[in-house]
């Protein structure tokens, strides 16, 4: 009786893990048949590099790759340099942009809001057609202006 209900949990077991891998195929499919934004991100895209700083360590390096069009979709690659016993600690994010336009201090400030995860983000401000700026969730600039916190656009 025992050996009887093994094979059939295996069975279900296999079974089950068949319609799982059809399932993926399918859903890979409809994504990549309805999903233009990764097409986009690498059709018509900004890419912005640098190493901001960091409270504990030599710098973070961010290498954003930002979609060129309404859908603001992005990937972003975040380095912490040197994080873990010297050796570099990566993360990789990818989604859409938030665009926040706002006045801060009589200005009108263009920024951008990516998700790094569950509750976390970092804000980018359009500081010219070829910087983004690491700023705080009100967009205000670090006032400690030695230190950089400043992408440039690399193509």
């Amino acid at each position: 009786r025992y050996n009887k209900m093994k094979k059939v949990f295996v069975l279900m077991a296999a079974c089950a893990t068949m319609v799982a891998c059809q399932q993926k195929g399918k859903a890979d499919a409809e994504a990549k048949a309805g999903d233009t934004t990764q097409t986009e991100v690498a059709a018509d895209t900004m890419h912005y590099e640098g190493v901001v700083a960091a409270a504990d360590g030599p710098g973070i390096r961010y290498e954003i790759a930002l979609a060129a069009d309404s859908t603001n979709g992005f990937s972003m690659k975040e380095t912490y340099l040197e994080a873990e016993n010297g050796k570099d600690k990566v993360s990789n994010y990818s989604g859409n942009a938030e665009k926040i336009e706002k006045d801060v201090n009589g200005a009108k400030k263009v920024a951008y809001k990516f998700a790094t995860g569950k509750d976390g983000a970092v804000y980018f401000l359009q500081a010219n057609d070829s910087t983004l700026r690491m700023v705080n969730e009100e967009l205000e600039e670090s006032v400690t202006k030695e230190l950089n916190y400043d992408l440039k656009l690399v193509r």
